[in-house]
C-alpha cells in the first residue's frame, strides 16, 4: 500500500510539471479581439441566404451558411 501510495504522488508530480508543455496554447485577449475584428467587419456578410447565395453563384464560389442565435461579437 504504502508503495502504492508513494508511485502515485511520484506520477500526480510528474504529471503536474508536464502538463505545460502539452497544454493547448491560450489565445491572447488581443489575439482574440483581432478575430472578432476580422469576423465582423472585414468579411462581407449577408442577412439572407437568396442573396449570399446569388453571389456566390455570380462569382463562382461557395456559400458558408452559419445560423446562430445572439450577436456575433459576444455581447448576447
Amino acid at each position: 500500500m504504502r508503495g502504492t501510495r508513494r508511485a502515485l504522488s511520484l506520477a500526480a508530480t510528474v504529471l503536474a510539471f508536464m502538463a505545460p508543455a502539452w497544454a493547448a496554447p491560450q489565445m491572447t485577449g488581443q489575439d482574440s479581439y483581432h478575430n472578432v475584428v476580422n469576423l465582423t467587419q472585414q468579411i462581407q456578410w449577408y442577412t439572407g441566404l437568396p442573396q449570399a447565395e446569388e453571389e456566390a453563384k455570380r462569382e463562382h464560389k461557395l456559400v458558408f451558411w452559419m445560423h446562430m442565435l445572439g450577436n456575433i461579437s459576444g455581447a448576447t
